[in-house]
């Protein structure tokens, strides 16, 4: 969808992304789902990884899990322990071939971790890396020679859906884990 107009609003506007984020979130796997969430809840420790938005869409999974009580870690963080057998690594990446994400989740294979590639490509390089596959089937944008696929920058919609998806996920665990605000709050930073 292109927007026709220069003057349209943000009501208009925003309501075109939620509605973007929708189309994606309504195709998602339930049993990915379902196996995604038992091995977050079944390893020792969880480390996330990503490059530009992926990795800050990443990062926020990470805090989060940190307050419902889990262990997590991002890569490349200077108090980040190593991955080993028991562990899980969430590599988050629209295209799935980005190299330093790879390159990560073949280190974490290498140390027999569990690797979860959340991507919009289910076929790529990265999801063929994995041990689970969370597909965010997002369409590309959309050019002057197509009008299908999303108006956002590059991998706008897949970095918002994957926030969403992510944000779902600690709200189900939260759930499962029976954690209170209370909890929660105890383990927020108090830092800041």
């Amino acid at each position: 969808m292109k927007i026709g107009s220069s003057s349209i609003g943000i009501k208009a506007i925003t309501q075109i992304i939620l509605d973007e984020i929708h189309s994606v979130l309504k195709k998602i796997e339930e049993k990915a789902y379902e196996e995604f969430v038992s091995n977050v809840l079944s390893a020792k420790n969880v480390f996330v990884t990503g490059q530009g938005r992926s990795g800050l869409v990443s990062r926020t999974f990470a805090m989060r899990l940190t307050h419902i009580g889990l262990n997590a870690y991002c890569v490349g963080d200077a108090t980040t322990p190593n991955i080993d057998r028991g562990d899980l690594l969430i590599a988050c990446s629209s295209s799935g071939s980005t190299h330093i994400t790879r390159y990560i989740a073949g280190l974490a294979r290498k140390a027999n971790a569990t690797v979860a590639a959340v991507t919009s490509h289910k076929n790529s390089p990265l999801a063929g890396q994995a041990d689970i596959v969370i597909e965010l089937p997002v369409q590309e944008v959309s050019t002057n020679y197509k009008n299908d696929g999303s108006i956002q920058f590059r991998s706008t919609l897949f970095e918002q859906a994957c926030l969403v998806y992510l944000d779902g996920v600690i709200l189900s665990l939260v759930k499962r884990l029976n954690s209170s605000e209370n909890e929660m709050h105890k383990r927020h930073s108090n830092l800041e």
